[in-house]
């Protein structure tokens, strides 16, 4: 058995990319179908079109009625591209269905609605009850 306790905050796993297992570490999340379900928000809309900006302004999300604050790290998935997810973080929460996020690189998309903003780390492995 490993020697756990230098490990802080989840297990190490193995990263096939980069060969190697040191400091990275998986956390566990443990919730029910609707919990999980608030760490996304759908249907948001953005005009215009985002083009190498780092700034972007969502409306018309759907209601996430807490649990959304300035400073979280979230994904954004553009409608036409869905299995690419972009790193952002809260810049602004100005009203329930609406969210400004700074991302960290120049951010493109043709898309001006469907977006998807989540906050699934891809570090975390989620358990639904």
């Amino acid at each position: 058995m490993a020697n756990l306790t230098n490990i802080i905050g989840g297990q190490p796993y193995y990263d096939a990319t980069a060969g190697n297992s040191k400091n990275k570490l998986l956390d566990f999340w443990k919730g029910d179908q609707a919990q999980y379900d608030l760490l996304k928000r759908t249907n948001g809309a953005i005009s215009p079109a985002p083009n190498g900006v780092t700034s972007l302004v969502f409306t018309n999300l759907t209601t996430a009625a807490s649990g959304w604050v300035i400073g979280d790290i979230v994904w954004v998935t553009a409608p036409t591209n869905n299995t690419t997810r972009s790193k952002g973080t809260i810049a602004a929460v100005p009203a329930a269905t609406e969210l400004t996020i700074t991302m960290d690189a120049s951010y493109t998309s043709t898309d001006t609605t469907g977006y998807q903003i989540d906050k699934y780390d891809p570090s975390t492995l989620y358990l639904i009850t």
